[in-house]
Formats: C-alpha cells, structure tokens, sequence
C-alpha cells in the first residue's frame, strides 16, 4: 500500500470520529436546551409523581409558610414511620431536587 492511501484512510477514520463526536455534543446540547426551556418555564415537577407541592426548589425550609403543605405533611408521616429515604425519594420526584437539597428539606422537617 502506498503512503498516500494510508495517509487518506487515516484521515477518513478521523472525519468519522470527529463526526460521531460531533454528533453526541449536538444531542448533549438538545438535551441541555430542553432542561433550560423546562427550568425556566416552571415545570420541575416529574408527572410520575403523586404529590402536588405548593413550595418552590428554592424554597428549603418550612419556615416559608405559616403552616405546613399537605405534602410536608405527607413527609412528615412518611419521616414518623421511619421512611426517611422515601420520603426524601418522593421529595425529588415531586420537586426535581438534588439529593442533598431534597435530603436537606427533609431534615428541617425531621427536626
């Protein structure tokens, strides 16, 4: 084989490997925009979940609100008969939280 196709097999497979990474940074990126668009319209709250929460993910403590939320409640039960994971679990569900925000949330309730 001559140095000249070698040269240009070389350079087709880095066209196609600098193609395939091309490729994964634009679905990064859509998906990236999606979560953008979702943050910013409001929508953290997963439609698998069976709580309706009234606090915002800002929002950390339950000293926000003069009385607690019928969710809050619900966490409390939860918190009361030693489910503390799923309670923190159903917390991110409903909320889009991270797992130190959301355990966090439920700690001030635990206290």
């Amino acid at each position: 084989m001559e140095m000249n196709t070698l040269v240009w097999i070389v350079l087709l497979l880095l066209i196609l490997v600098l193609l395939v990474r091309v490729t994964s940074l634009q679905r990064q990126l859509n998906e990236l925009k999606s979560d953008v668009e979702r943050l910013e319209n409001g929508s953290t709250v997963n439609a698998r979940s069976d709580f309706n929460y009234t606090l915002s993910p800002k929002e950390t403590s339950p000293s926000h609100t003069s009385q607690p939320a019928q969710s809050d409640l619900e966490l409390l039960t939860l918190i009361q008969q030693g489910k503390k994971i799923m309670a923190i679990k159903r917390l991110r569900e409903a909320r889009g939280l991270s797992l130190k925000e959301a355990k966090d949330y439920v700690d001030s309730l635990d206290r």
